[in-house]
């Protein structure tokens, strides 16, 4: 009966799971849930510069605010960012064959009333994309790889954000 060892380990687990306090960022608990959805829908994202800055500012908002602007703004979020890229590996004539982008966000929470940071934080994405030469294919997955990394410092903002509204604010303080 290899089917009952199974369901015994599945229930094992379960159990240990359980047992140390595990519980789902996004699970539905009631007020708690409410309680963070409000603070993100409370959060403006400040401008950021230039076109990277434009993409991920959209994707912040569009993760945080998906009504759009906040009617009641509780907190600012400000973010820097820093690119570097470098080619990876050349081809038998010396182009660059392979390119690696990393993008660093800074970022800030600042609670609009104290005008003092509520939580800061890093995130960074790095992607490799393939260089075709001189054409527009090139442009177009360099580009594309910059897509990718911009969402994914998105996702990641918006994942440390809400851990910080979903533990009481008491992940990561600094100072003024």
């Amino acid at each position: 009966m290899w089917w009952s060892k199974s369901v015994l380990m599945a229930g094992m687990l379960v159990l240990g799971l359980a047992g140390c306090g595990f519980e789902p960022m996004y699970a539905k608990r009631g007020a708690q849930t409410s309680a963070v959805a409000d603070e993100l829908a409370g959060i403006r994202v400040a401008g950021i510069e230039d076109r990277q800055g434009q993409i991920l500012r959209n994707a912040l908002v569009s993760r945080l605010n998906p009504l759009g602007e906040p009617a009641r703004q509780t907190h600012t979020l400000e973010v820097i960012l820093n690119t570097s890229q470098e080619n990876m590996a050349e081809r038998s004539d010396g182009k660059a064959s392979l390119g690696r982008m990393l993008i660093n966000a800074s970022f800030r929470l600042v609670a609009v009333d104290k005008k003092a940071s509520s939580y800061s934080g890093n995130s960074r994405s790095i992607v490799s994309y393939r260089l075709l030469g001189p054409t527009y294919g090139s442009t177009a997955v360099e580009r594309d790889a910059e897509n990718r990394a911009l969402v994914d410092l998105a996702e990641d903002i918006r994942t440390q954000v809400t851990t910080y509204f979903a533990n009481g604010k008491i992940q990561r303080k600094v100072d003024p």
